[in-house]
């Protein structure tokens, strides 16, 4: 088994440093969940140990979706993307409307 994990781990790391973006998902636990007995609210995580150029992680947890970015200085205005992503959820968030009320 140790063999496995060692082979795995080391075509992860081959391939992450050949990489310069990556863009990865994970769905989580539906139900809240608890550490040494205080709630956590949320989380998210970010791969790391590698030469990326930008990273973005997506994970939900109880029903709320976080999205992380990751990004070397210089590669993308971090004020311009915070724009693009806020006028993009604004845009899905009115679609999201329009089509309930259709379907209602």
């Amino acid at each position: 088994m140790l063999l496995v994990l060692q082979t795995c781990g080391k075509y992860i790391h081959r391939t992450l440093k050949n990489s310069s973006m990556i863009i990865s998902n994970l769905i989580g636990p539906a139900e809240q969940m608890s550490l040494a007995n205080h709630p956590i609210k949320g989380f998210y995580f970010l791969v790391g140990d590698g030469p990326l150029s930008l990273e973005i992680t997506i994970v939900s947890y109880v029903g709320k979706v976080r999205a992380a970015f990751n990004m070397e200085k210089g590669v993308i205005d971090p004020q311009k993307l915070k724009s693009c992503m806020e006028n993009a959820l604004q845009m899905i968030l009115n679609d999201s409307h329009k089509h309930m009320s259709l379907n209602i």
